[in-house]
C-alpha cells in the first residue's frame, strides 16, 4: 500500500460523510477543555465530546468491569501520534515509527506476555483493557493522516475511529491503524496493520460485550549500523554520505513478521429490584429505576500469535554477527506460535444496591488452554519438545469501592491451582482519595502488587537457527512493588514515588539468552511532573530518577528528561494554534541492545548511549473539526557538533525531517 492507496481511502472517508459541510464547533468555547491529554488517566469521568454526549469506557480483562475512559479530543500535543518517543518519558527503540521498543522507565512497562515476541510492540498492538467502546447520540468518524520525509525513507500513517449506536442499547465500533514507514537507514523498513471491531448490547439486566482483534506487525531487521564512525566521526570515513542509506548494517534480507489476533466477549446478567424514584424534595416522581444486587459473570478470551524470523541466502553481512548456527547455515526460517483461549465465570455483589453495600465484592474461577509450538531440535529430538499445551486453573476476587467522589478503591488477587501455574500469585490495588484544600484539592493515589509467577515457556524453551536454551530450572519470579502519588491540580504539580523488590529476575544476559538473578534487586523511582502557565505560554516539565541496585542485571539510565514549551492562542477567533518545541533526555547508561533473531532487547557493557537531547519544534492547529500538525524532527541535529545521537546500540536516531498530519472529526 503506498501514498496514493492511502490518500483515496482517506477521500471515502470523507465522501461517507455527506453531512461534514454541515458540522461547527457545536458550542466548544475551548478544545482545551474537550478532552483529555495523551497522560490522563483512564479511570476519571466519561468523556464529553463536543455535543454528541459519548460516554466511552474501558474493561477489566478478568471480569469485564467497565472503567470509564477519557477520549483525547484535543487538538493539543496532536503532532505526538507520528512520534515513537512520546509513548513514555525515554523509549529505547529502533529510530524508524513502528520499531520493536522498550521503555526506559520501569514502572512505565508493561508485564512480559506469554508470547514474548509481542512485548517491543505493546505501543501499537490493542488488547482487551486497551480498546474502547463508546455510547453516542450521533454516528461519528475521525480519520487522521501523518506522513514525513521523502519517497524513499517516508513515513505514512492512517488511523481511523468509527462509533455509532443502533438504538440506546446497541452500539458499534470500528478501527484501523495503518503504518508504512520505508526508514532513513538500510532495510529497516515497517509495515504495521491494526483493526479491531466492536459491539455491545446493555440493558438493566444483562448486558454483552465483545470485540475482535487482528494485528500484524511486519518489520526489516538491519540489526544495526556496523561502523559507528559514520555517526560518531564522519570524517574519518572516506565514503560519499550523502544519505543515510549509504551506511552499511549488519543484516540484509531479514525480516520478522508478528500476527496477532484476539476474541474477546463478555456477559452478565443482574438479579436486583425496582427502586422508586424521588425528587429533591422527597416527593415521588411516579417512575422506578433497576437496582442489580448480584451480577453472574461470563468472560471468554481466545488469543492467537504466530512469529517468523526470516533471513535470505546472503542476508548476513557482518561477520560474528550471530555466534551459532544450529539449523541451517544459508538462511534462517524460524517460526513459533502460541494461542490461549481462556473462560472465567463470576458472581459479583454488587457495591450501592442500599446504603450500607459501600463496597463490590466478586469471586472467579478460570479455566485457561496454552498452546505452544517451537522449532525442533534436529540434534537431539528430545532436547525441546515442538508442541507443548498446559490447562491451568485459576481462582481468584476482587474487592473494589468505585463510588464517590473522596475516597475509591479496588484489590483483585489470582491464584494458581494447577498445571504450570501452579503456586502462582497476583495480587494488586490501588487507592484513591481527594483532599480538598481551599478552592482546589490534593489527589493521593496509593499502589501495589505482589507477583509470584511461573516464568513464561519461551523464556525456559526456546530453539531456533541462532539461539537455543533450556532453562527448566528457571524458579517463579517475584515481585514486590508499593508507590504513592500526588497531584495538586492548581499548581500543576504531581510527584510519583515507588520502590520494587525483585527475586528471581529473569532477564536477558549479554550472550542474548534469558537467565535468572537469584539475588534480590531494588529499584527506587521518583518522578516530578511540573507544568508552569503564565497568559498564553506553557512549560511542562516530566523528570524521573531511577536507581537500580545492580545496574549489571537490570540497567536504566539515572535521569530522564521530557520538557516541552508552548504558546497556546487562537487567530481570528477560530483557529486555535499551538506553537512549541518539546526535547526528550536520558543520561548515559549501558542500554540494552536489540537482537532481532529473539525480538528481545538484551543487556552489554561495550558501549554507552545517552547524554544526548532529541529536540522536535512544531505546529499544532485546529479548525472548526480539522486539526492538523508540521513538526521538525531533530531539529538539533548538528547544531552543536555532537552526533551521540543514538536511540539503542548501534541505531541512530532518524536526522532532521519534516512530518505533518491532518485529523477530520466527521458527523455521519
Amino acid at each position: 500500500m503506498n501514498r496514493n492507496v492511502i490518500i483515496l481511502i482517506l477521500i471515502i472517508l470523507v465522501c461517507s460523510s455527506p453531512f461534514y459541510a454541515q458540522t461547527s464547533l457545536r458550542g466548544d468555547s475551548s478544545p482545551e477543555n474537550s478532552g483529555s491529554s495523551s497522560n490522563s488517566s483512564s479511570k476519571e469521568n466519561p468523556c464529553i465530546i463536543h455535543e454528541r454526549k459519548s460516554t466511552s469506557w474501558k474493561l477489566t480483562p478478568t471480569l469485564g468491569d467497565i472503567v470509564s475512559a477519557q477520549a483525547d479530543t484535543s487538538y493539543l500535543n496532536f503532532y505526538n501520534l507520528d512520534i515513537q518517543d512520546s509513548y513514555t518519558v525515554s523509549n529505547n527503540y529502533l529510530g524508524n515509527l513502528g520499531t520493536a521498543g522498550q521503555s526506559r522507565i520501569l514502572f512505565s512497562r508493561e508485564e512480559r506476555p506469554e508470547f514474548m515476541f509481542l512485548q517491543g510492540y505493546e505501543r501499537f498492538n490493542t488488547t482487551p483493557d486497551k480498546h474502547t467502546y463508546y455510547n453516542t447520540l450521533m454516528p461519528f468518524t475521525i480519520a487522521s493522516y501523518l506522513t514525513g520525509g521523502s519517497k524513499q525513507n517516508a513515513e505514512d500513517r492512517l488511523l481511523a475511529t468509527f462509533a455509532g449506536n443502533v438504538n440506546k442499547k446497541i452500539g458499534l465500533g470500528l478501527n484501523l491503524d495503518y503504518l508504512y514507514s520505508r526508514g532513513f537507514y538500510n532495510y529497516q523498513g515497517v509495515n504495521t496493520l491494526n483493526w479491531q471491531a466492536s459491539a455491545y448490547y446493555m440493558s438493566d439486566k444483562y448486558s454483552i460485550q465483545g470485540y475482535a482483534n487482528t494485528s500484524s506487525f511486519g518489520n526489516q531487521e538491519n540489526g544495526g549500523i556496523s561502523d559507528l564512525d559514520y555517526i560518531l566521526y564522519p570524517e574519518r570515513v572516506n565514503e560519499n554520505l550523502s544519505s543515510p542509506k549509504n551506511i552499511p548494517t549488519n543484516l540484509q534480507y531479514a525480516w520478522n513478521k508478528n500476527k496477532h489476533k484476539d476474541y474477546y466477549i463478555t456477559q452478565r446478567y443482574n438479579v436486583g429490584f425496582d427502586r422508586e424514584i424521588f425528587d429533591a424534595d422527597g416527593d415521588s416522581t411516579g417512575m422506578k429505576e433497576f437496582v442489580p444486587v448480584t451480577s453472574f459473570i461470563h468472560t471468554i478470551h481466545f488469543q492467537r500469535d504466530f512469529r517468523r524470523f526470516r533471513i535470505n541466502e546472503g542476508g548476513i553481512l557482518t561477520d560474528g554477527f550471530f555466534e551459532n548456527i544450529y539449523i541451517d547455515s544459508i538462511m534462517t526460517n524460524d517460526e513459533m506460535s502460541y494461542w490461549n483461549l481462556k473462560n472465567t465465570f463470576a458472581i459479583s455483589l454488587n457495591e450501592g444496591f442500599n446504603k450500607y453495600a459501600k463496597l463490590g465484592l466478586a469471586a472467579f474461577v478460570t479455566l485457561e488452554n496454552r498452546s505452544y509450538t517451537n522449532m525442533r531440535d534436529t540434534t537431539d529430538i528430545n532436547y525441546i519438545p515442538r508442541h507443548y499445551n498446559s490447562n491451568i486453573l485459576w481462582a481468584g476476587g476482587e474487592l473494589y469501592k468505585r463510588q464517590g467522589k473522596i475516597f475509591t478503591y479496588n484489590a483483585t488477587g489470582k491464584f494458581g491451582l494447577s498445571g504450570d501455574a501452579l503456586g502462582d500469585i497476583d495480587i494488586n490495588g490501588e487507592l484513591r482519595t481527594n483532599i480538598p484544600i481551599n478552592k482546589d484539592s490534593i489527589t493521593v493515589r496509593v499502589f501495589g502488587y505482589f507477583k509470584n509467577m511461573e516464568p513464561s515457556y519461551y523464556l525456559k524453551h526456546f530453539y531456533s537457527n541462532h539461539f537455543k536454551w533450556n532453562n527448566s530450572n528457571f524458579d517463579k519470579e517475584r515481585k514486590l512493588r508499593i508507590g504513592g502519588e500526588f497531584r495538586l491540580p492548581l499548581t500543576r504539580t504531581a510527584l510519583t514515588i515507588g520502590a520494587e523488590n525483585l527475586t528471581n529476575y529473569i532477564y536477558f544476559n549479554n550472550e542474548g539468552v534469558p537467565a535468572q538473578h537469584s539475588d534480590n534487586i531494588q529499584v527506587l523511582s521518583a518522578e516530578l511532573q511540573q507544568g508552569i502557565k503564565a497568559g498564553i505560554f506553557n512549560w511542562n516539565n516530566s523528570v524521573v530518577f531511577q536507581k537500580s541496585t545492580d545496574s549489571n542485571i537490570l540497567p536504566l539510565p539515572a535521569i530522564s528528561l521530557y520538557s516541552q514549551m508552548y504558546i497556546n492562542f487562537r487567530i481570528a477567533g477560530v483557529l486555535y494554534t499551538q506553537l512549541g518545541l518539546d526535547c526528550h533526555y536520558f543520561t548515559k547508561y549501558y542500554s540494552p541492545v536489540y537482537q532481532p533473531a529473539t525480538q528481545m532487547f538484551h543487556n552489554q557493557n561495550l558501549e554507552k548511549i545517552g547524554n544526548y537531547p532529541l529536540v522536535n519544534v512544531f505546529a499544532n492547529l485546529k479548525l472548526k473539526d480539522v486539526k492538523f500538525f508540521v513538526m521538525m524532527y531533530h531539529v538539533n541535529q548538528g547544531m552543536f557538533g555532537d552526533n551521540h545521537y543514538f536511540l539503542s546500540p548501534a541505531y541512530p536516531m532518524n536526522p532532521r525531517f519534516f512530518k505533518m498530519g491532518i485529523s477530520i472529526d466527521f458527523n455521519n
